[in-house]
């Protein structure tokens, strides 16, 4: 049985594009080769999520498998075997002619067996194949302090009373970390609190990198999206999850379960929904009483999601 990497310097030595960590199948690359791809003429940046877009290019279709070399032609002509040698000059008179027909026989039906075998493990094995990518076919979610995508659980059907699977959480990252300014590596003020990386609070003295944040806030999104599967009860694609992944990260879980917009919502009426979540005057636009425009921008921006 083939060894499987359990790290991406060992997956990348060995031409795999995952490794396992801890039993889990993981993608193997590093946020720097994911912004080096970003930065680099394959990447779309109207296709979707860069670590999409990276898995697609570096997982490769199967190949299939020999386990006993190529596989059997049995329309070519068997070669005569000699398994004591040459004939003697003066052999018993119809003693070597017997022992060669007997072991051509003897070496037509292991060849014939061999190649059922072979058909038959190839059957098997493609089979095995086929199922296992089903079943790992689950959205991939960065959930690693190294921010690489990995399965982090298989997608949910949408039910009614549930809100969208697990597939809104790239969308949700992806627009937060652009919304909060990209990636800080100083500590900057918000509103007289210290933050860093993607607006996470700053504890004085810690050092961090890009890596760490983005693992952080793949947690957090996560994190956000468990808990809106437990107060909304109305149905939601994954733009609108992302959305509100992305409200609540910006005014907390208890603003947002008391709010009025959260009653509209599970009520059903998305108009006083977008006005008291969005909208100027009764939206989440203020900060210690005064209007900011720039939360009302991102109002703006989350509406635009939600709606598209």
């Amino acid at each position: 049985m083939l060894m499987q990497p359990t790290t991406i310097a060992a997956a990348q030595a060995a031409g795999s594009p995952y490794f396992w960590d801890n039993g889990q199948k993981k993608l193997a690359v590093t946020a720097e080769q994911l912004a080096q791809f970003q930065s680099g003429g394959q990447y779309d940046p109207t296709g979707g999520s860069a670590l999409t877009q990276w898995a697609n290019l570096n997982t490769k279709p199967r190949q299939e498998l020999y386990p006993v070399g190529p596989p059997y032609d049995s329309s070519q002509p068997r070669q005569e075997l000699y398994p004591v040698g040459p004939p003697p000059d003066q052999p018993k008179p119809g003693l070597y002619d017997r022992l060669n027909i007997r072991l051509g026989e003897l070496y037509d039906r292991g060849n014939e067996r061999l190649g059922e075998l072979y058909d038959r493990g190839n059957i098997r094995l493609g089979e095995a194949y086929d199922k296992g990518n089903e079943w790992l076919g689950g959205v991939l979610s960065p959930t690693t302090e190294s921010g690489i995508g990995v399965p982090r659980r298989l997608e949910r059907p949408v039910r009614k009373g549930r809100v969208a699977p697990v597939s809104y959480s790239q969308v949700a990252m992806d627009k937060i970390a652009d919304w909060e300014g990209g990636y800080q590596d100083k500590p900057f003020d918000d509103v007289g609190t210290q933050r860093i990386g993607f607006g996470r609070e700053y504890a004085k003295g810690e050092k961090t990198t890009e890596a760490k944040e983005r693992g952080w806030l793949m947690g957090k999104v996560q994190d956000i999206g468990d808990w809106l599967d437990g107060v909304v009860t109305a149905d939601l694609n994954a733009n609108q999850k992302a959305a509100l992944t992305s409200l609540v990260y910006n005014v907390g879980k208890g603003s947002f379960k008391k709010s009025k917009a959260l009653k509209a919502l599970n009520a059903g009426d998305m108009d006083e929904f977008r006005s008291q979540a969005f909208s100027k005057n009764k939206g989440w636009v203020k900060s210690k009483g005064k209007f900011m425009k720039g939360l009302y921008n991102r109002r703006m921006k989350e509406q635009a999601l939600f709606d598209g």
